[in-house]
């Protein structure tokens, strides 16, 4: 009896021994299982923008806006490849020191986002929905960088609020709310305007802010400062000092309007067309912001497309070979039944839907391409050229080059990349060059100090080269400047850092350390480029042809170079993406000159 109750005694203590042990494991457990779920919520609602709406949530009601500013320069900011390679490379040659002073500008949402320094492959994956967290950032200068703002920043280097909140939050417009009521009114629309109903997401309303057409809601950005204090976009400052500010013409008018680079006006038309019924019409903008820059990527890629995005990665966009005419009759007719495709391009329905992509993708690029070429054009004008000299002393001659702009500077900008030069070869009658101004070098740069050929000495520097591109100038420890191609002064320490000035530069006017060396044209301004060919190059009775081109370069190629060292994003080569900057430039202008020597 006692044995047995001693036996049952322990089988209760053992089992409560458990029970004890087992109660606060299953509790982890099950608090483990609500934590999971809890935690899985969070994850799936952290990927959920509830910040700042994706442009592909704006197409549906703005499909005309969003196809201009798809394609433009404010779309490319963030997936150039040559932005990511400048901005990782400052920030190593900075030591980080250099914060988000370039994604400020290019990324705004992705410096608000803390979601710098990551590759756009990467990124990609966030972006296929739309509405997801990461989406908007690899968009650039989207909707919602100028109209979530609801305050006059000015010249604040991007450092600048945007207004947080979902597709139904409110946007800032150059008009009101009326035309929004009318549509909300309008019941074959079904618009809502809060979440938990069905119907077409639009915001709940349209803020007045008339600073949008402003030409000082431009100089956020483009007037903004490097961490030394050297300014490094200059347009707002050359512009408020200009003829164009003096007589009301606004960044607006020659960048938004019809006519690109000119002030002609604007289109009058619905600013958002829901399914097939248009709103009531007004002054509409033109979103593409014609400027000087271009695409070097992937149709696939770029521009910024939800059906491209939808269908393949941009990894496997890039694996999709449109120049060899992928998805066209012409090559799946008579592809061989061995060639081998990447294993996502297997499928040749999917090669069909891609090509039809792409070539949407090349007909809105060759638009932009005519809009950036209007522009250029409506900038630069070659008003004259001059023959000084022909006889046995040489040959000289001139051309004017006007800036025909009145806002702003020629080139303006971020200056220390842009190109425009003059390209010139003089034949003899036979056809053969005697004499060369403004031509590349193997790599695609000019015959000038950064050309690599004609420091190996491999090349003659070219002396009489003409070219608006500036360059950066920082002091030395001993004394004296030297050209630097990106803005970090030059250091002897270790660990070089970006020094805040020791002086005040509202004292000095400009860093103490560094500043710009400007080449550019001033508003309504004009420059000679000179020319002198050496008599002994020359016969006398002989006649000869000159032939001069006007070049438009996004950046030489030595620039693509420097900045090398950290790599290029969508696993470019250096010589590819140099070739690809060489081979977009812009001929503006050409003209052949026929010249007699005298005897």
């Amino acid at each position: 009896m006692f044995q047995q109750a001693k036996s049952t005694i322990s089988f209760l203590w053992r089992a409560s021994l458990l029970f004890a042990i087992a109660l606060p494991l299953m509790m982890a457990l099950a608090g483990s299982a609500l934590a999971q779920k809890a935690g899985k919520v969070a994850q799936e609602d952290l990927f959920r923008n509830k910040q700042f709406p994706s442009a592909f949530e704006c197409k549906p009601c703005h499909p005309v806006q969003f196809r201009q500013w798809s394609a433009s320069s404010h779309a490319y900011a963030n997936l150039s490849p040559f932005f990511v390679s400048v901005e990782n490379s400052v920030l190593a040659k900075t030591n980080g020191t250099s914060g988000d002073t370039c994604s400020r500008c290019h990324a705004p949402l992705s410096a608000v986002l803390k979601t710098m320094q990551i590759s756009n492959m990467k990124r990609a994956q966030f972006a296929r929905a739309g509405e997801d967290f990461l989406g908007p950032v690899v968009e650039g200068i989207t909707c919602v960088v100028c109209h979530r703002f609801d305050s006059r920043y000015g010249k604040r280097s991007a450092r600048a609020e945007i207004t947080q909140g979902d597709i139904f939050a409110p946007i800032f417009g150059p008009t009101n709310n009326d035309i929004q009521l009318e549509a909300e009114a309008d019941t074959r629309l079904a618009l809502v305007t809060e979440p938990g109903k069905k119907g077409r997401k639009i915001h709940k309303r349209v803020e007045h802010f008339p600073l949008l057409r402003a030409s000082v809601f431009c100089g956020n950005c483009h007037s903004s400062r490097l961490p030394i204090g050297l300014h490094n976009e200059e347009t707002f400052d050359e512009y408020r000092t200009s003829q164009s500010a003096r007589d009301g013409v606004t960044c607006q008018d020659c960048h938004m309007g019809k006519v690109p680079g000119e002030n002609k006006g604007f289109d009058f038309a619905a600013a958002a067309k829901i399914g097939k019924v248009e709103t009531k019409a007004r002054r509409l903008s033109n979103h593409y912001f014609a400027g000087p820059d271009f695409s070097v990527l992937h149709p696939g890629i770029f521009p910024h497309n939800p059906d491209a995005v939808q269908l393949a990665t941009y990894g496997q966009w890039l694996e999709f070979d449109y120049k060899k005419n992928w998805g066209t009759d012409e090559f799946e007719d008579d592809v061989a039944d061995d060639y081998k495709f990447p294993k996502f391009w297997q499928d040749q329905d999917l090669r069909y839907e891609a090509r039809e992509i792409v070539d949407s993708q090349l007909e809105l690029l060759k638009w932009a391409k005519g809009q950036r070429l209007a522009v250029m054009k409506a900038g630069y004008k070659v008003e004259k050229v001059v023959i000084d000299q022909a006889n046995r002393g040489g040959l000289k001659f001139r051309i004017k080059l006007r800036n025909a702009v009145l806002g702003h500077n020629a080139p303006s900008g971020f200056i220390h990349e842009r190109m425009v030069f003059f390209q010139i070869t003089v034949k003899d009658s036979q056809g053969k060059a005697i004499f060369k101004s403004g031509d590349r070098d193997p790599n695609g740069d000019l015959r000038e100090r950064y050309s690599r050929y004609v420091r190996n000495g491999e090349l003659p520097f070219d002396k009489q080269i003409f070219n608006l591109e500036s360059h950066f100038m920082a002091r030395t420890f001993w004394g004296g400047e030297r050209t630097q191609l990106r803005f970090i002064p030059f250091s002897a320490t270790v660990r070089p850092f970006v020094r805040p000035p020791t002086n005040p530069t509202a004292i000095l006017m400009r860093p103490e350390i560094s500043r710009s060396f400007k080449n550019s044209i001033e508003p309504g301004g004009h420059r000679w480029a000179k020319y002198d060919v050496d008599a002994d190059l020359l016969k006398p009775g002989e006649t000869y042809t000159v032939n001069m081109k006007l070049i438009a370069q996004q950046m030489p190629a030595f620039f693509v170079h420097v900045n090398s060292g950290v790599g290029f994003d969508y696993n470019f080569s250096l010589r590819e993406l140099a070739k690809r900057v060489v081979d977009l430039s812009m001929n503006l202008w050409e003209t052949t000159e026929t010249v007699k020597i005298e005897k």
